[in-house]
């Protein structure tokens, strides 16, 4: 089989790509390893909603502007933009070849020619869990971030949740409103207040060209690094604070782990403030929007995530699993890949994907859906669709 163009992925970033392409009038094939929608559908839990409100998420089609999609209602949407497009599911791809000439994609079945390949399968959909995991006494339950689904699916106990990036805040926040005793390991992330000046902070955040910023905009380069500032899903505040409140039991850094014994590092203290001086910067970039336009926005409410925390176990060292009852650890630890299958050399010494912008090293390949593709934005819904179009104009000018 021949295809002008092969994209790799039916996910929120492949669709947008096909529908680019669509939109140019290009032909192509787009190859899903499993269902449209299988990563949202297969790697969040229960309760998951989104954090951006709908007008920024028109990749996911007619939402409501102020809505915050639930899992299930993020796969039925992706679900009805794949209808109209040309994607084929359950085709997982198995290698890519290039010959300096054309794409050889092969599946299960067939091999597809192809002088385009867009790869939309994303770099972060392997579950990452340290090898010391499996250091853990055999009675303590463990899963990833990617298999939790809710409080109830856990065993009784206290809950042990390692990583306080997004999905760490919001699963020890799903536990403790479920009324679990849950026991934190904290890391430096930042975090941003939902509402400011009467707007949402991430609204004054698009305005101000936050999420438009490049690479090589940032005055330290390694903050492409950085995680992603948490906020709770459905349009609210969340912090190390909050979750304090909650009756979250705040630790420092996972160390290491032998049998019931846990070990922490770092200042729990220190990871508040680097939190809190987040918030502060990115509430001071809208401040100086605000005045730059001259635009008439009421003073600042208390930031709801500020405060002291309560930091009663800010020293501890080593968590005994065993008398703290803890049964279950949840490591929420990222992701990683396997592109065992991608027979090209577009990674660095790191595993990561080598590109200029969308574009790889091997001509004719591009990349959608990563983190700092283009911009800012580039890793989460709201970019997909510039992206996409930058992609179908490199598609089509590589086959004219």
């Amino acid at each position: 089989m021949r295809s002008p163009c092969v994209v790799v992925g039916a996910g929120a970033a492949g669709l947008a790509v096909s529908r680019a392409l669509v939109d140019v009038g290009l032909d192509h094939v787009v190859l899903e390893r499993e269902g449209v929608g299988s990563t949202w559908q297969n790697q969040r839990w229960d309760s998951f909603r989104l954090n951006t409100p709908g007008w920024m998420n028109s990749v996911l089609g007619e939402v409501a502007p102020t809505s915050f999609s639930t899992r299930d209602e993020v796969v039925t949407l992706l679900g009805e933009r794949a209808a109209a497009l040309p994607v084929r599911t359950h085709t997982p791809v198995v290698a890519i070849d290039h010959d300096g000439h054309t794409f050889s994609v092969r599946t299960a079945d067939e091999q597809i020619q192809a002088a385009t390949v867009v790869l939309a399968s994303g770099f972060q959909n392997v579950p990452r869990v340290p090898t010391q995991a499996g250091r853990l006494a055999p009675r303590v339950f463990q899963l990833h971030a990617g298999e939790y689904r809710g409080p109830s699916r856990l065993p009784e106990g206290a809950v042990l949740v390692i990583g306080s990036a997004q999905s760490g805040c919001q699963i020890a926040e799903d536990l403790a409103l479920a009324g679990r005793r849950v026991f934190l390991s904290t890391s430096r992330v930042g975090r941003w207040p939902w509402a400011y000046r009467g707007r949402e902070l991430m609204g004054w955040l698009v305005a101000c060209g936050f999420w438009d910023q490049r690479p090589q905009d940032l005055a330290n380069p390694a903050d492409t690094r950085a995680a992603t500032p948490v906020v709770a899903s459905g349009g609210r505040s969340l912090s190390l604070q909050i979750l304090a409140g909650l009756g979250v039991t705040l630790l420092g850094r996972f160390e290491s782990v032998h049998a019931e014994k846990v070990s922490f590092g770092g200042s729990v203290s220190e990871h508040v403030q680097y939190a809190d001086d987040v918030a502060t910067r990115l509430t001071a970039m809208a401040d100086e929007f605000i005045a730059r336009l001259g635009i008439e926005a009421p003073a600042p409410d208390p930031d709801p995530g500020a405060g002291a925390a309560a930091l009663q176990d800010a020293t501890t060292r080593e968590l005994d699993l065993a008398e703290a009852g803890v049964s279950t650890v949840v490591w929420c630890t990222g992701f990683t890949t396997d592109v065992s299958w991608l027979h090209l050399p577009i990674l660095d010494d790191a595993g990561r994907p080598t590109h200029d912008r969308c574009a790889t090293a091997v001509p004719g390949m591009w990349l959608i859906g990563l983190p700092w593709l283009t911009r800012r934005g580039s890793g989460i819904l709201y970019g997909l669709p510039d992206d996409a179009d930058e992609v179908a104009r490199g598609v089509a000018l590589h086959q004219a």
